[in-house]
């Protein structure tokens, strides 16, 4: 797979089209923003907010293809492209998110050490999270397939949250973090307050609407990838294929959404070839699939409602659990 993903030119850079990406995606934020901040219309401001929140995902979707090193051979391009399109523009701390990210792809599904899975407050993903609860944690998990969605409204706040607390709690270790996150704050809060005059609670609503719609997107095409597939235990005792074919689940659906999934409905692939950018990952399919078939290994892909109701069914069984 490895010979063929290479002789496809398929981890070949893509700067070019990366920055002409970026100076689309900042021209549609610039107008969005200023929509958002002088209109008195209430369908201009829904319409504003919309666009500001499908932009920030299509920032956060170069960022993660900037942090596996996708866009560039160059280390440094890699890193400042993903400052600009995480940190600057989303909030989410770049170097502090990646790094719990490489863990996930690492430890994928080991309940102890995969970051992703450490969401022990209010949901419990495996029979043992449950079991660490008090009783509000298993109330809660009781019902946790109904109220997980409602929850996804907080799920972009929370990211975000978490990275730029941990990022300017350890300034030492992040310090580029650290830095960008004050122009962060300076393009949302400094830039329509101080110098275009705009209300302060009209730029707090376009700072948390959009992020609050943002969640449930994110969530509907995040939570898809591994919920639900098997857990595991000591990761060394899998090579690198069983691992990540295991505990991935892709995506199939039509091509044309795969804009909305920023590529990562292939998650199979994207473990597989971390290095590949996420819009060539559909013909990584075509080659991991041949030869999955060809040796006899399952390859996890079902439809998008398909993995809805996996996710529900395990949360069910969760809650369930004695």
């Amino acid at each position: 797979m490895m010979t063929e993903v290479s002789a496809q030119q398929l981890v070949a850079p893509v700067l070019v089209r990366t920055l002409g990406k970026l100076s689309l995606l900042f021209i549609l934020l610039g107008g969005a923003l200023a929509l958002s901040w002088s209109s008195q219309s209430l369908w201009n401001l829904v319409a504003a907010y919309v666009c500001i929140a499908m932009l920030l995902a299509q920032f956060a979707f170069v960022g993660h293809d900037c942090g596996h090193a996708a866009i560039s051979r160059a280390r440094r391009v890699n890193r400042t492209l993903g400052q600009i399109s995480m940190t600057l523009v989303t909030g989410l701390a770049f170097d502090e998110w990646m790094g719990r990210h490489h863990a996930h792809h690492r430890f994928c599904q080991d309940e102890t050490r995969d970051p992703d899975m450490a969401v022990d407050l209010m949901v419990s993903l495996t029979p043992e999270s449950k079991r660490r609860k008090g009783r509000l944690g298993q109330l809660l998990t009781r019902y946790q397939a109904i109220h997980v969605w409602l929850l996804s409204l907080l799920f972009g706040h929370s990211q975000r949250l978490l990275s730029q607390v941990a990022a300017l709690r350890h300034p030492h270790r992040y310090r580029l973090d650290a830095a960008i996150l004050l122009l962060h704050f300076a393009l949302w809060w400094l830039l329509p307050c101080v110098l275009l005059d705009v209300p302060w609670p009209l730029a707090l609503l376009t700072y948390l609407i959009p992020l609050t719609l943002l969640g449930p997107y994110l969530a509907a095409i995040f939570w898809v990838n591994h919920i639900g597939m098997p857990q595991v235990d000591q990761v060394e005792r899998f090579s690198f294929l069983e691992h990540q074919s295991l505990t991935s689940r892709t995506i199939t659906n039509p091509p044309a959404w795969d804009w909305l999934f920023g590529g990562l409905n292939f998650q199979i692939e994207h473990h597989l070839f971390t290095s590949v950018p996420s819009h060539r990952l559909h013909a990584v399919q075509t080659i991991v699939r041949r030869h999955f078939a060809d040796h006899g290994i399952a390859y996890q892909g079902v439809t998008w409602p398909a993995a809805l109701r996996a996710i529900a069914a395990h949360l069910h069984a969760v809650a369930r659990a004695p």
